[in-house]
């Protein structure tokens, strides 16, 4: 008989959050002091945050350096915003996220003239990035993030793979 896992590794789950937590219970969010974390806040918005817009990175920075968070990358999207992080603490991760979510709702809704209480439904996204390669991979998934979001660069569509199977039949 062959061993599947190690138990003695624990749980060894690095994403958290966001959609991945529709229609679940509540647990506890994997974090790392020792590794960089990729938070994603997503809008119930199309065009919420304008790219490039100072004064939301101005807020990151700000809020980043309050709580002692090492802030890698900030890019807006026109309906998310993507950070690459570095926490010290897991209350000062909790203070950020609760600051930062609250000020960039007062902030957009006053850039846009229009009470946008409830901007996130969703609970952030955090996934724990190894360094090296991995790291490397979400600066450049952040530069193609950010040339979408200025129409510099488009996708390519992914082909599904059902569809590929039903032209070989």
């Amino acid at each position: 008989m062959r061993q599947t896992a190690f138990s003695f590794f624990g749980d060894t789950k690095r994403k958290f959050g966001g959609e991945l937590l529709v229609g679940k219970r509540k647990s506890a969010r994997p974090l790392s002091t020792k590794e960089p974390i990729e938070l994603v806040l997503k809008s119930i918005g199309n065009n919420v945050f304008s790219p490039g817009d100072r004064r939301i990175e101005n807020l990151f920075r700000k809020q980043a350096s309050k709580y002692k968070i090492k802030l890698y990358r900030v890019s807006l999207v026109w309906n998310h915003v993507h950070l690459l992080i570095k926490i010290s603490d897991r209350d000062d991760y909790k203070a950020f996220v609760r600051t930062v979510t609250a000020e960039l709702v007062r902030l957009v809704s006053k850039i846009r003239k229009v009470d946008l209480t409830g901007l996130f439904t969703l609970r952030p996204f955090t996934k724990i990035i190894s360094w090296g390669r991995e790291f490397r991979n979400m600066h450049e998934y952040h530069d193609l993030n950010e040339m979408e979001a200025f129409g510099l660069a488009r996708r390519k569509e992914k082909v599904k793979k059902k569809s590929k199977q039903r032209k070989r039949s």
